[in-house]
C-alpha cells in the first residue's frame, strides 16, 4: 500500500486562510468599486485607477505566496478607501452641521472661552447649544490648528484610516478570512465614505469607540493585568467623550469586564473612566457646571420633528397615526432599557458578545428614536464589521483569585 503523501507546502491552514481572505477582499471591494453611486456611473480617475488596479491584485493572488499577497491587498484596501474620500474632499463638509459647530467651539476654547452655555450661529437651526463631550474637541484640535475648518473635515478621513489600519493590523494578526472582506466593506462602501466627508463626526466616534472594544480585548488577552485594565477603561471613557451614543458599547464592555474577571477589575475600569472623563469636565464644571451640564444634555432631543431611519418613519410611510413626540420619547426609552436587560441576562463571557450586545443596544437606541440621522450608522459600521475578528480572538487569560476573598468572583486580578 503506497504510504500517505504529506501535505504540499502552502496548502496549511494559515495559508488557506490568507487565500481565501485574499479573494473574498478583492471580490467585496472590486464589486463595491463597480457600483460605485450616482455620480460615479462613469468613473471618477481615482475609482478607475483603483479598477485597473484591481486585476494586478489578483494576478498577485494567483501567483504569489497566499501571505505576501494577503499583505499586499491589505495595502490596496487601506490605500483604495482612502483615495475613495480624498477624491471627494471639498474641505469639512456642509451637508451636516456638526462639524460647523465643533470648529466655532474651538475657535472659543482657544479664545480661553467655554464653548458651553453659548448659542451657536453655525448650527441648524442657529442658537443649538454644544451637545458634545471634550474629547470631540480635543480629537479635532490637531486639524483646526493645522488647517483651519478644512482640517476639522480632514480629522474624519484620518479616523477612517485608523479604522481600516486596524482592520488590516487584526486581519495579518487574526484571521485573514475575516478581516479583508470587513476592510473591503468599510474601504468602499459608497455611503461609509460620503458619511466621512458630510461635515458629520461619527466615524471619529466609531474609530474610537473601535479603539475601546479592543483595548478591552487586549485588556482580557493580559489577564486583566492593572495596566492594561487601566488603558481599556481609559479607551471607553475616550468613546464616551466623543458622543453620547457610545454609552451602551462602553456599558456592555465594562459588563464583560466584570463577568470575565470580578467586581475588583470592573473597578478599576470604571475608575480609570471615570478619572479620566472628570478630568476632561473639571474646567468647564468649575466656569458654569449648570451650560456645561445643560450642554451635554441637549444630545438627548434638539429636534423636534420625525425624521430619519427608524420606526416613526416607517410607521408613517405606512399610513398610521403617530403619537405625540413624548410618547416617543417613552418608547424610545423603554426599548432600549429592556434590550440592555436582555442582552445582559446572562454573562457577557467574550469580547464578541460584549461588542455585539452593545452593538445591539445601540441600535433599538436609534431605530426607535424619533429623529435619527443616516450619519449615526457611521458609528455602528465598525463595530458591526470587527465582530468576525473579534470571534477569532484569542480567549481572555483567566487571573489569579486573591486569597480568602469569599465576596469576590473567580478570575479577580487583584492579589
Amino acid at each position: 500500500m503506497a504510504a500517505q503523501q504529506r501535505p504540499a507546502r502552502g496548502t496549511d491552514r494559515g495559508d488557506t486562510d490568507a487565500r481565501v481572505g485574499t479573494l473574498l477582499g478583492l471580490g467585496v471591494f472590486g464589486l463595491l468599486l463597480l457600483a460605485g453611486r450616482a455620480q460615479d456611473l462613469l468613473p471618477s480617475p481615482q475609482r478607475m485607477v483603483l479598477v485597473l488596479l484591481w486585476p494586478v491584485l489578483a494576478l498577485g493572488a494567483l501567483r504569489l505566496g497566499p501571505r505576501v499577497a494577503a499583505g499586499l491587498t491589505a495595502g490596496y484596501l487601506v490605500g483604495g478607501g482612502l483615495l475613495l474620500r480624498l477624491a471627494d474632499f471639498r474641505g469639512g463638509g456642509r451637508a451636516s452641521d456638526v462639524l460647523l459647530v465643533t470648529d466655532e467651539a474651538i475657535g472659543l476654547l482657544l479664545r480661553g472661552q467655554s464653548p458651553y452655555g453659548h448659542e451657536y450661529a453655525s448650527s441648524r437651526p442657529p442658537g443649538a447649544p454644544m451637545p458634545y463631550p471634550p474629547v470631540q474637541l480635543l480629537v479635532h484640535l490637531p486639524g483646526r490648528l493645522m488647517a483651519g475648518f478644512d482640517g476639522v473635515g480632514f480629522t474624519e478621513i484620518v479616523a477612517a484610516g485608523v479604522i481600516m489600519g486596524l482592520f488590516a493590523l487584526l486581519a495579518a494578526r487574526l484571521s485573514w478570512r475575516a478581516g479583508l472582506p470587513a476592510l473591503a466593506t468599510y474601504a468602499a462602501l459608497p455611503n461609509l465614505g460620503i458619511l466621512t466627508l458630510d461635515g458629520s463626526n461619527d466615524t471619529s466616534t466609531g474609530a474610537v469607540a473601535l479603539l475601546a472594544v479592543l483595548a478591552t480585548a487586549w485588556a482580557g488577552r493580559n489577564g486583566w493585568a492593572a495596566r492594561p485594565l487601566t488603558v481599556a477603561g481609559l479607551a471607553g471613557a475616550a468613546a464616551l467623550g466623543m458622543k453620547q451614543s457610545t454609552l451602551f458599547i462602553v456599558l456592555t464592555l465594562a459588563a464583560h469586564v466584570w463577568h470575565a474577571a470580578g467586581w475588583r477589575a470592573l473597578r478599576g475600569y470604571v475608575l480609570a473612566a471615570a478619572s479620566l472623563l472628570l478630568a476632561l469636565s473639571l474646567p468647564f464644571l468649575a466656569i458654569d457646571p449648570v451650560a456645561y451640564v445643560t450642554g451635554l444634555a441637549a444630545f438627548a432631543g434638539f429636534h423636534s420633528d420625525v425624521y430619519g431611519w427608524n420606526v416613526w418613519v416607517l410607521a408613517r410611510g405606512l399610513g398610521w397615526p403617530l403619537p405625540e413626540l413624548a410618547r416617543m420619547t417613552l418608547v424610545n426609552v423603554a426599548a432600549t432599557l429592556a434590550a440592555l436587560l436582555l442582552v445582559t441576562a446572562r454573562p457577557l463571557t467574550s469580547v464578541a458578545q460584549a461588542a455585539l450586545a452593545g452593538l445591539i443596544v445601540t441600535l433599538v437606541l436609534l431605530l426607535t428614536a424619533y429623529w435619527t440621522s443616516y450619519a449615526y450608522f457611521a458609528l455602528v459600521a465598525p463595530i458591526a464589521l470587527v465582530l468576525p475578528l473579534l470571534a477569532t480572538w484569542p480567549p481572555a487569560v483567566p487571573s489569579s483569585p486573591p486569597p480568602a476573598a469569599a465576596d469576590q468572583r473567580p478570575g479577580d486580578p487583584d492579589r
